[in-house]
């Protein structure tokens, strides 16, 4: 995986995007992540608590 910082929401909190390719089906994999309070660097490889997000998701 790989991970960019996006932005922080509003209790100040860091949010970041993973993604990559899927090694067998070549579709993309993208999910969601909140760092812990203080986090500013996020593991890419520490997926734990990673929110998935899917084609056709809705909210």
């Amino acid at each position: 995986m790989h991970n960019a910082l996006v932005g922080k929401n509003k209790r100040n909190i860091s949010i970041f995007v993973y993604f990559q390719i899927c090694p067998e089906c070549d579709e993309p994999i993208v999910g969601i992540k909140e760092a812990t309070m203080g986090e500013v660097y996020m593991n890419p490889n520490n997926i734990e608590g990673l929110v998935l997000l899917r084609k056709g998701q809705r909210r």
